[in-house]
C-alpha cells in the first residue's frame, strides 16, 4: 500500500486528500494527515480528506512514500527542517507553495541524500481557506506547475507529475525562477495591486460613505485583499525582488495611463481603452499568444483588422462627442436667444 503524508490540512492539503480519495483509477493509497492547527486536522478527517491524522509530524512522515507539503511557504520550510533527519532513502518530498526558488534551496540544504525534492504549485485556489471550503474538484483541469532541481531523480518527477494529474490537474514543467517572476506578475501583483487599492479608500475620511457605495466592480477588483494574512507574508518575503520589479512596472504603468488621461488626445484615449477590452477579451477565451514572424497572413489579417476596427470606433466615438457637443452649444444658443427675447 502506497502511503501519502499530506502536511497541512487546510483548503489546498484537504482539497488534494479529497481529489486523490475520490479517483476510482488509485488503489491502495493510505493518505496520513498532519496539521499543527489541530481544528484543521480533525475536520479533514472527518470529511474524508485523510484516512488517518496524526498529530506527530515525525509519526505522519516515517512510513510514507509521498510527502506533500501543503501549509504556507515558510510553513513548509519549517517542516523540512522537523522531518529531514526522518526520512528514509527513496521518499518523494513536494509543496503546493507559490515561490518555488526558496523552497528548493531549503529542501537542498537539509534533505539527506536519497531523498529528493520536487517542487509543486498547483494554481487554483480560494480566498476562502480551511478544509471546510476543500473540494474534491479544485484542481480539475488547473495548471500544476512542476519545478524539479537539477539533484531530483527522474521516479520522483514522475512521480510528482503523476500527484498532479492524480486529482485532476494539468501538470507543467518550469524552471523554479521561471516560475517566481511569472508568478510576481500574475498572482502576487494582483495580490499587491488589491491591497493597495483597498487600503487607500479605507483610509479614506469618507469611508462610511465609500464603503455603502462600493458595489461589484470595487469588491471584485480588492478581492484578492482577503488573502490569508500568513500566506501573503511568505509569498511576498519568498519573491521578494520579481515582486518589488512587477511593482515598479505597474507604477510606470499608471503614470502612463495618468498622463494618456490629461492629454487632450480624446481618439487616443478611447484607443488605448478599446485596446485593453479587445485584448482582455481575447485572453477571456484564451489567445494569449503574442504575435511571431511565423503567423500566417490570416493570423496578421486578423490583427491589422482588430486595430483597424479600434481606430474606427475610436473616430466614430470622437464624432459622436463631437456632435453632442455641438447640438448643445445650439441648444444653448436657442435657450440664450429666448431669454432676450422674453427680456
Amino acid at each position: 500500500m502506497t502511503q501519502i503524508a499530506i502536511l497541512g490540512t487546510g483548503l489546498i492539503g484537504a482539497s488534494i486528500g479529497l481529489a486523490l480519495k475520490a479517483n476510482d483509477r488509485l488503489d491502495g493509497i493510505d493518505i496520513i494527515g498532519y496539521d499543527r492547527e489541530k481544528k484543521n486536522l480533525s475536520r479533514a478527517k472527518k470529511i474524508g480528506a485523510v484516512d488517518r491524522s496524526e498529530k506527530n509530524i515525525t509519526k505522519a512522515v516515517r512510513d510514507a512514500s509521498i510527502i506533500v507539503l501543503a501549509a504556507p511557504v515558510l510553513a513548509n520550510h519549517r517542516m523540512i527542517e522537523e522531518v529531514a533527519s526522518h526520512l528514509n532513502p527513496g521518499v518523494v518530498v513536494t509543496d503546493t507553495g507559490s515561490t518555488k526558488a526558496a523552497t528548493i534551496k531549503v529542501a537542498h540544504e537539509n534533505l539527506p541524500e536519497g531523498v529528493s525534492f520536487v517542487g509543486g504549485h498547483p494554481m487554483a485556489g480560494k480566498t476562502e481557506v480551511g478544509p471546510d471550503n476543500a473540494s474534491a474538484e479544485l484542481f480539475q483541469d488547473a495548471r500544476w506547475v512542476v519545478s524539479a532541481p537539477s539533484w531530483a531523480s527522474e521516479v520522483s518527477v514522475k512521480a510528482v507529475l503523476g500527484l498532479a494529474e492524480a486529482v485532476g490537474a494539468v501538470p507543467v514543467i518550469m524552471d523554479a525562477d521561471e516560475h517566481d517572476a511569472y508568478l510576481a506578475a500574475v498572482s502576487h501583483l494582483p495580490m499587491l495591486s488589491a491591497q493597495a487599492m483597498f487600503r487607500l479608500v479605507r483610509r479614506s475620511e469618507a469611508w462610511p460613505e465609500l464603503g455603502q457605495l462600493a458595489a461589484g466592480g470595487f469588491k471584485s477588483s480588492t478581492r484578492l485583499a482577503a488573502t490569508d494574512p500568513s500566506m501573503a507574508y511568505d509569498i511576498l518575503t519568498t519573491n521578494k525582488e520579481q515582486t518589488v520589479h512587477w511593482l515598479d512596472r505597474f507604477i510606470d504603468e499608471l503614470q502612463e495611463m495618468r498622463g494618456q488621461l490629461q492629454d487632450a488626445d480624446q481618439e487616443i484615449l478611447f484607443q488605448e481603452i478599446a485596446q485593453v477590452e479587445l485584448d482582455y477579451s481575447a485572453f477571456q477565451i484564451g489567445a494569449f499568444r503574442r504575435e511571431s514572424k511565423t503567423d500566417s497572413a490570416m493570423d496578421r489579417a486578423k490583427l491589422d483588422f482588430s486595430s483597424l476596427l479600434i481606430g474606427e470606433l475610436a473616430r466614430e466615438k470622437i464624432a459622436q462627442i463631437t456632435r453632442d457637443s455641438e447640438e448643445r452649444l445650439k441648444e444653448i444658443e436657442i435657450e440664450d436667444r429666448m431669454r432676450r427675447n422674453i427680456d
